[in-house]
């Protein structure tokens, strides 16, 4: 009997997060399922994701797949760490992190407990620690083209965010675009650092994105917002399983042979960028070795102050 292969879904209560969820369940995975907790959640998300597997008769074939329910509030980077190390105590073996949480705001400056904008955290910062605390079981995957981190945003998308030196945790001129482009800028920048540190090369990096999905983004929207939204997603939007079945191809390519994306310029390290239909993106004019040491950094001391370094993925005390 095969043992299942294990993926982690951040924000894998409601909308793409859930129906990647239910993809993975279906194709043979263990799901670790984290989101925020409320009264019966956890055991209403894995009976789902049984669900799932049952549907596709994948209980049959691997009758260990065993699903999971992960509390945190990923607006704390606090309950982040204690969520990602209890993961890694509890599975040595990561072969997939798919990240998913967010927001849709026109909000200003909102600082979390804290201190940290929650837009950028939810978008960047908490999914910058997850990824750096889960990568020990990570990198300990056997698939045969390694694990994947996925990170999904405005990869192609999105613009640069210019002042990622003046002002890099936008506490001097936030605005909605700003807090938009710096999130997805931050996130080309840091997870291709990432991916080209040597302890790493055998780990798929993606940022990819979803496209204009019908799912319950803009919850937090103002009503008079909210309904055009509401209504352009009954016409034009794709719905979450069909965004879910673009956004886990790579992972399942990764869990029978090599990855089917073509990173930036061709490189043989680095980043891979997806675009919403799961072809190859592109990086934006300004991702420079300069950006990218001075976004590594800037991550760097607000993770360090959560006890979240970056040398070498591990909870400081």
């Amino acid at each position: 009997m095969n043992t299942p292969k294990r993926a982690v879904v951040v924000g894998a209560t409601n909308g793409i997060g859930k129906a990647i969820s239910c993809r993975l369940a279906a194709d043979g995975f263990s799901v670790v399922a984290v989101g925020r907790n409320k009264e019966g959640r956890a055991d209403e998300i894995v009976k789902n994701l049984t669900e799932c597997s049952l549907a596709a008769k994948k209980s049959e074939q691997d009758a260990t797949t065993q699903h999971e329910f992960r509390p945190c509030d990923a607006f704390s980077l606090a309950q982040v760490k204690e969520c990602a190390a209890g993961i890694v105590r509890d599975h040595s073996k990561i072969d997939a992190l798919v990240m998913t949480q967010g927001m849709a705001t026109i909000q200003g400056f909102t600082p979390t407990s804290e201190g940290n904008d929650e837009k950028l955290t939810l978008h960047f910062w908490s999914r910058a620690a997850f990824a750096a605390l889960l990568l020990p079981s990570l990198r300990a995957s056997s698939m045969p083209g390694g694990p994947v981190v996925m990170t999904i945003l405005s990869g192609g998308v999105h613009s640069p965010y210019t002042k990622y030196k003046e002002d890099p945790e936008l506490r001097k001129k936030y605005s909605v675009k700003n807090a938009a482009d710096g999130a997805g800028f931050y996130s080309d920048l840091f997870f291709d650092k990432l991916a080209k540190q040597p302890s790493n090369q055998g780990i798929n990096f993606i940022h990819s994105a979803p496209g204009f999905v019908a799912s319950n983004w803009g919850t937090e929207m103002p009503f008079y917002l909210k309904a055009p939204v509401r209504f352009m997603q009954k016409l034009g939007g794709k719905s979450p399983s069909k965004c879910a079945s673009f956004m886990v191809e790579p992972i399942l390519q990764c869990a029978s042979g090599d990855i089917g994306l073509v990173r930036p310029s061709s490189t043989a390290q680095g980043l891979f960028i997806m675009n919403e239909d799961a072809t190859s993106g592109k990086l934006t004019k300004l991702h420079t070795e300069e950006a990218i040491e001075s976004v590594w950094d800037t991550a760097g001391k607000v993770l360090g102050k959560a006890g979240v370094s970056l040398d070498d993925g591990t909870c400081n005390n």
